[in-house]
């Protein structure tokens, strides 16, 4: 990616250590690699759920991460993010406006990327997310649900971090559950990363499960299989 400060990939993930540490100094944050940083580029609007994130902003600045808050939306929910940016410098940065390089270098230089959607029939950032090895907190509604897979502590498996309840407690209570294991289970982290950069949700994959659905259509109505 020509836009991040540093590359990195699978075999070298140093360079997502230097994308945060500069995503920080841009922002005006608190240069700390121990703090947990969430990053959200969305529309700032009621559909996002942004709205929730507002209502909550307070609890979940308490929990002691930082977050960086690109978009553009709805004026009453601009005005609110800056007045909280105001009041919690070092800690919250917010940019109420657009900037394709900034968009990647919060995708590279967070460490959770948050779509708390009220709707969502595909989303695309979550995936960029994990692609990038900045594990999604997400609503468990249309496309995240399909796309991100829960952490399950016991196994290792998952890709991120899912709630249901579209309410400021819900969010918070998966944003503490994110921002802990962060602290506590970095080998943790560091699976889940691997995880979330193996995905594979390209078109290639997609057109060949098509591929197969219209196929089992084509057997049931004619009993012709065209891709057996």
């Amino acid at each position: 990616d020509p836009h991040i400060p540093a590359s990195y990939s699978l075999a070298d993930m140093s360079g997502k250590a230097i994308c945060k540490q500069q995503l920080q100094r841009l922002c005006n944050l608190d240069d700390r690699p121990d703090i947990p940083l969430v990053g959200i580029v969305s529309r700032l609007a009621h559909q996002k759920g942004i709205d929730v994130v507002a209502d909550g902003m307070g609890r979940l600045l308490d929990l002691g991460i930082q977050m960086v808050i690109l978009g553009t939306g709805e004026a009453a929910l601009e005005d609110w993010l800056r007045r909280w940016a105001a009041v919690r410098p070092g800690q919250l940065s917010v940019h109420v406006t657009w900037s394709e390089t900034l968009a990647h270098w919060i995708e590279a230089g967070a460490d959770f990327f948050l779509m708390p959607s009220r709707y969502e029939p595909c989303g695309l950032n979550q995936m960029y997310s994990l692609r990038y090895g900045t594990l999604p907190i997400v609503r468990a509604v249309g496309g995240l649900e399909d796309t991100v897979d829960n952490l399950d502590a016991a196994t290792g498996r998952g890709n991120g971090f899912k709630f249901h309840d579209l309410t400021a407690t819900a969010l918070w209570n998966t944003v503490r559950w994110a921002a802990t294991t962060f602290r506590t289970h970095p080998d943790l982290i560091a699976l889940m990363r691997r995880h979330a950069m193996s995905q594979n949700h390209g078109w290639n994959q997609t057109a060949e499960i098509y591929e197969r659905l219209y196929g089992r259509a084509i057997l049931q109505r004619t009993g012709d299989n065209p891709v057996a």
